[in-house]
């Protein structure tokens, strides 16, 4: 499966990447996903240390004075023996000679362009060109770790989540972002994921916890998270990899800490 990161600090410029990808992905057949939504280098590289594997990279070039340009965070990614493949994106085509330049090793570039069409051309370009060169994901209605009967899940595998009328939704564990109480709904526990989803069961968070397994943590009474989608905490406000801000209760700050670069 073709794993897909987007990094760039505008907000918008994400969640309209993130909609123009996971429509193709939708629309086109194609075996990817978004992994994380990164708003700069920090949230990048500690979602990358905390997840270790290939990605495709929409990575912008200019992040603002004081900060790591795309050049820099392309080398610096380099360095830590990365295979991602980078496609810098810019407002600024005549800075791609001096990417080039400077041995950053783009996989490509792309305009952000106010066409959409455009735009979604230039994503889907790029994954074309990626997605005969990964390796599919074992495939089935089960994987090791998990078992359909009675929805538990092991750390690499999926979880089968039952959302009422007799309807059955098989998840990957890695695709979690985080698990909340609902207010609305008594006894109602919601799921979020990386790619929006968000799935509604009757249970507890105790109980969860016990299906999803230790690559989970309860950082607040309301709030379960997959320890690899933490990127950073401020003030005792987790920053998740879609982008999601919660609170973190005092408690567990220490605990989370180890999680974050």
């Amino acid at each position: 499966m073709l794993k897909i990161i987007l990094c760039d600090d505008d907000p918008f410029i994400l969640q309209l990447g993130a909609e123009k990808i996971n429509h193709l992905i939708e629309t086109q057949g194609f075996d990817a996903k978004i992994a994380s939504l990164a708003s700069g280098s920090k949230e990048l590289f500690s979602y990358i240390k905390n997840n270790p594997s290939q990605y495709l990279i929409f990575l912008d070039l200019d992040f603002g004075n004081g900060k790591l340009n795309g050049i820099d965070v392309a080398k610096a990614l380099r360095q830590t023996g990365s295979d991602c493949k980078i496609v810098f994106t810019t407002n600024h085509s005549e800075m791609a000679m001096d990417v080039l330049k400077s041995g950053a090793e783009p996989f490509g570039f792309l305009e952000k362009s106010s066409d959409m069409e455009k735009l979604s051309d230039g994503y889907r370009k790029y994954m074309v060109m990626l997605s005969n060169q990964t390796r599919p994901e074992i495939s089935g209605s089960v994987r090791e770790g998990h078992s359909a009967e009675t929805g538990l899940a092991g750390e690499a595998g999926d979880i089968l989540l039952n959302s009422g009328m007799d309807e059955d939704i098989l998840i990957s564990l890695e695709d979690i972002v985080y698990v909340e109480t609902e207010k609305n709904v008594s006894h109602g526990i919601t799921y979020h994921t990386i790619n929006g989803s968000v799935i509604t069961i009757i249970s507890t968070l105790d109980m969860e916890q016990k299906k999803l397994g230790d690559g989970f943590i309860r950082v607040h009474r309301s709030y379960l998270v997959n320890k690899r989608h933490i990127l950073r905490m401020k003030e005792g406000v987790l920053k998740l990899s879609n982008q999601q801000e919660i609170p973190c209760s005092f408690r567990m700050r220490n605990e989370v800490r180890k999680w974050i670069v």
